[in-house]
């Protein structure tokens, strides 16, 4: 027989496992839910032995005082553990919102309300002393405020229990079997304090719940030092998620499946100039006043928004919100304000469209008086100046044409990428060079690429790429006899490398720098757009480029993403042509 009754053993016991994890949990303590935790450890310590010296304690008023202890412990259990269960999954703002402090009144003047019912009877009647299995038990008759009471806790401990659970839902493996031991380990002492609530089992008056934490700490102690629960905190996730779309520069809706918002963000508010909580609830339509298909698939949708006052065009991407089960429950939409690009982009369409035509005509007209003036005059410096003054208008009509060109190949930026032949579309480059006719000087561009190379990206812009490449090579040869070859040297790092070398003088210098710079200043500026049309083109690419320069010609290094790669090559393949290429 053991010198000590087995109900006071037994409500001892937790107190161990208690012990050690408070003190496994101490260098956790300032992390969401871990303070929380602690005190809820705490008050089950001091139910578990507060109960525990009670039944040994046959005194009835020394036993009514410890009785008064032990609900004053039970009642600080349930508030403690809501307050974790929201602080851990990253809803710690509602703990510190002024209505949880009305939900914490409620153990509280219940606990106030079991130290005077001695004046009052409000949670209980008829105590006294009912010894059992040779404890000192005892029993009285629960007035509708201990009802209450233990009901209310009973419902703190459910929520908690349920925004765990909804963690275990919602936020994967990664927390899920940890919190489904903390929300289970509630379980085992709830059903305990039910069943004396309700004056079920043979010994109604002896209440087992805190023999039953003994299960409680066991799931606690897999959780938190098994599992390492605190390792990982879902509070960081949902803070992320909260904050990204709060901090998220442009406006962003959430709506349900029937197209009404159920959050905006501050971008959206300021505009839309609406605030949150008339917002939610409001059908998308009713919010921006004008149509809005919600199809994530159309990743270009266009809507105009007029507000107070103001105009402005957007730009909407939406993403579909899928719940725990895979069925869809929303949507997200991101607005781009693109009112400014639009406008801008409109007006350099009129200006490049007017300039570009008025230029032609003008120019032209003056190619024809130029040559009309040379027919007219016999001076040999005369018509050396004529000849000059003509080469400048058909420079300039030549950089018309490339610019008209080059505009073309940016209206194909947002089409789909296709498998590109790198062989082919250089080899067309050297026909087109073979039949564009004699220039002015001969000269020869050798491709040297692998039969078998494919890329996957914008073929327009490729071709513009190298087009211009080859014909800066020419460009700049200073040579009767200039040679360009372009090549691929195979992957180096991340990257794809072809390269295109001449023999020439070199790029000049102030050239390269305002290339390389990236802007051009009144003071330091290209004489062309061939560098820069390379530059853009580059850029569209996903790619790098490299200048190396000198008196013994140029080298330029291309690279591109090796993510472009479509099929890897087989064997070389060259390619020759004796014609110098046309401007493009």
């Amino acid at each position: 027989m053991l010198p000590v009754p087995w109900p006071v053993v037994g409500s001892l016991l937790p107190i161990v496992g208690v012990g050690y994890l408070i003190r496994k949990l101490r260098d956790h303590r300032g992390k969401p839910g871990v303070n929380w935790f602690i005190v809820t450890l705490l008050a089950v310590m001091a139910w578990c032995l507060i109960y525990a010296g009670s039944l040994l304690v046959f005194d009835p008023r020394l036993r009514l005082v410890l009785e008064m202890g032990t609900w004053t412990a039970m009642m600080g259990t349930g508030i403690t553990f809501l307050a974790f269960g929201l602080d851990y999954t990253g809803r710690g703002a509602m703990v510190r919102n002024p209505w949880f402090g009305m939900l914490v009144a409620v153990p509280v003047v219940t606990s106030g309300l079991v130290w005077t019912n001695p004046i009052h009877e409000l949670v209980w009647t008829d105590f006294r002393l009912d010894p059992v299995l040779g404890v000192a038990t005892v029993s009285y008759e629960f007035g509708a405020l201990a009802y209450f009471a233990v009901l209310v806790g009973m419902v703190f401990v459910t929520a908690g229990m349920l925004v765990l659970f909804e963690t275990v839902i919602s936020y994967g493996p990664l927390f899920r079997s940890e919190a489904l031991a903390v929300a289970l380990s509630a379980v085992p002492p709830g059903m305990a304090l039910l069943a004396w609530l309700t004056e079920i089992g043979p010994y109604p008056q002896l209440n087992l719940t805190p023999i039953m934490f003994l299960p409680h700490v066991a799931f606690d102690i897999y959780a938190f030092v098994g599992g390492g629960m605190f390792e990982f905190n879902p509070a960081t996730r949902r803070t992320a998620q909260r904050r990204a779309l709060e901090e998220l520069d442009d406006p962003a809706l959430v709506l349900d499946t029937r197209s009404r918002v159920v959050e905006c963000n501050p971008a959206a508010e300021s505009a839309f100039a609406v605030e949150s909580p008339t917002a939610l609830g409001e059908p998308i339509t009713s919010l921006l006043g004008t149509s809005l298909d919600v199809d994530q698939t159309n990743t270009n949708q266009l809507i105009e928004y007029h507000g107070e006052g103001e105009y402005a065009e957007f730009s909407v991407s939406a993403s579909a919100l899928s719940g725990p089960s895979g069925g869809q429950v929303g949507y997200v939409l991101i607005f781009q304000n693109v009112t400014a690009r639009r406008r801008r982009k409109q007006r350099l369409r009129v200006t490049n469209r007017v300039l570009r035509h008025n230029l032609r005509n003008d120019l032209n007209a003056a190619s024809g008086y130029i040559e009309l003036a040379r027919e007219q005059v016999s001076d040999e410096d005369a018509r050396a100046h004529l000849d000059r003054a003509k080469k400048d208008v058909v420079a300039l009509l030549e950089m018309g044409e490339k610019a008209r060109a080059f505009e073309q190949v940016l209206e194909t930026l947002d089409t789909p990428t296709t498998t590109v032949s790198v062989e082919s579309v250089l080899t067309e480059l050297v026909e087109r060079d073979e039949h564009a006719g004699q220039g002015d000087h001969s000269g020869d561009l050798t491709v040297t690429v692998p039969a078998g190379l494919e890329l996957r990206l914008n073929e327009r812009v490729f071709e513009t790429l190298f087009a211009n490449l080859i014909e800066n090579g020419f460009e700049h040869a200073g040579t009767p006899d200039p040679r360009v070859t372009v090549s691929y040297d195979g992957i180096e790092g991340d990257h794809l490398a072809f390269r295109v070398r001449d023999r020439g003088s070199g790029i000049p210098d102030h050239e390269l720098s305002v290339i390389e710079r990236g802007e051009e200043t009144p003071l330091s500026h290209g004489s062309g757009l061939g560098l820069w049309i390379v530059r853009w083109c580059t850029d569209a690419l996903g790619g790098e480029i490299e200048f190396d320069s000198s008196a013994a010609g140029t080298t330029v290094t291309v690279r591109l993403p090796k993510q472009t790669l479509e099929s890897q090559p087989t064997t070389d393949h060259e390619t020759a042509s004796s014609a110098q290429p046309r401007p493009r």
